[in-house]
């Protein structure tokens, strides 16, 4: 028993360092232009989002962030024109696939908080699609296509689907 315990001890301090390298942190901004769909017609504002993120695993990053939407305006039944403001805080997964050492096309799934509020849960749900690009150990490029779930347009009761298409770049730390 005590050969055992020392065994999977010096296996444990070995394998330390392998995953120390291997859990690396990074920082991601990406900006893009903003669709909303819905009743009636919208502008197409510009968004930012600030993220962080864990490499958990080869192929599964988690990641967390802020999107910071452009004011938009929307024309729709009933209260006419409206503002709309939207700062989306996320949590998601994303899942990787390597073509080669530098390109990798993505998945990601999650939810997300719109302004401070829970719209339900099929209204917060966030999922994207795309591809990144490394250039070196620092630094990636990549280009994806989110669903940013969906907003409550102010004084109705519509809501209305948010997707964006965004470049972005990632530090990885």
């Amino acid at each position: 028993m005590k050969k055992l315990l020392a065994t999977a001890l010096l296996c444990g301090a070995a394998l330390s360092p392998v995953q120390a390298q291997n859990a690396r942190y990074y920082a991601a901004a990406d900006y893009g232009i903003v669709s909303l769909s819905g009743p009636g017609s919208y502008s197409s504002p510009g968004a930012l989002t600030l993220s962080g993120g864990y490499h958990y695993l080869d192929n599964l990053d988690l990641e967390a962030g802020l999107t910071m939407i452009g004011s938009a305006t929307a024309d729709v039944p009933g209260p006419g024109r409206v503002s709309i403001n939207q700062n989306i805080v996320s949590a998601v997964a994303v899942g990787k696939v390597p073509l080669n050492s530098q390109v990798h096309l993505f998945g990601k799934a999650g939810v997300g908080v719109h302004d401070g509020g829970i719209n339900g849960l099929p209204d917060d749900l966030i999922y994207g699609f795309g591809g990144q690009i490394r250039f070196d150990r620092e630094f990636s490029m990549r280009v994806q296509y989110e669903s940013l779930g969906r907003v409550k347009i102010p004084s109705s009761n519509s809501k209305a689907d948010v997707t964006r298409l965004s470049v972005g770049v990632i530090y990885n730390f």
